[in-house]
């Protein structure tokens, strides 16, 4: 096998190794394609989930000789966990990776209830902590995916009372 610098088996955007017919996911592999702006590997248990299912379709398709594009799990680093009885969600750069230190940071905290941090570029959203139950996920999610210019809104943005999951829906 072709590993990298990291120690991972070298795999294509297809899953596949350089060895014919054999292909790799999850912790053993190092993702070698061009990653999508708001996505990276982290050897997370959802990610090697992720990447073994999308392996075995990837399977089937080259044994079928059809077409595959890759699977959307890939266009976003999303992760869900439960925490000290807490939900954590981390999505696309939550921590500013890859941003330098060109990015603007905006909070909320609730003690004991929640913990809301979202990651703003150039006015727009790349990446969201949000520990508790937010129910801000798939708002967050599809603003990030958008990039929708979000710089006129602020610290409005997580604004307890504005329910932006409307506003933006």
């Amino acid at each position: 096998f072709m590993l990298s610098d990291d120690g991972g088996i070298v795999v294509d955007d297809h899953m596949r190794t350089n060895l014919p017919y054999v292909y790799a996911a999850g912790d053993v592999c190092t993702a070698s394609w061009e990653f999508a702006t708001h996505w990276f590997q982290m050897r997370l248990w959802c990610q090697a989930r992720q990447m073994g299912a999308y392996a075995a379709k990837c399977m089937i398709a080259d044994e079928q000789k059809e077409e595959i594009h890759q699977d959307f799990c890939f266009e976003l680093f999303a992760h869900v966990t439960k925490f000290f009885g807490y939900k954590v969600v981390l999505l696309g750069k939550y921590n500013g990776q890859g941003l330098g230190k060109d990015y603007e940071m905006l909070l909320r905290v609730t003690k004991g209830v929640e913990y809301v941090k979202v990651i703003l570029h150039k006015g727009r959203m790349y990446g969201a902590i949000l520990v508790g139950d937010t129910d801000l996920e798939e708002t967050f999610e599809n603003l990030i995916l958008n990039q929708m210019d979000l710089s006129m809104y602020g610290e409005d943005l997580l604004n307890p009372t504005i329910d932006i999951e409307d506003y933006f829906d």
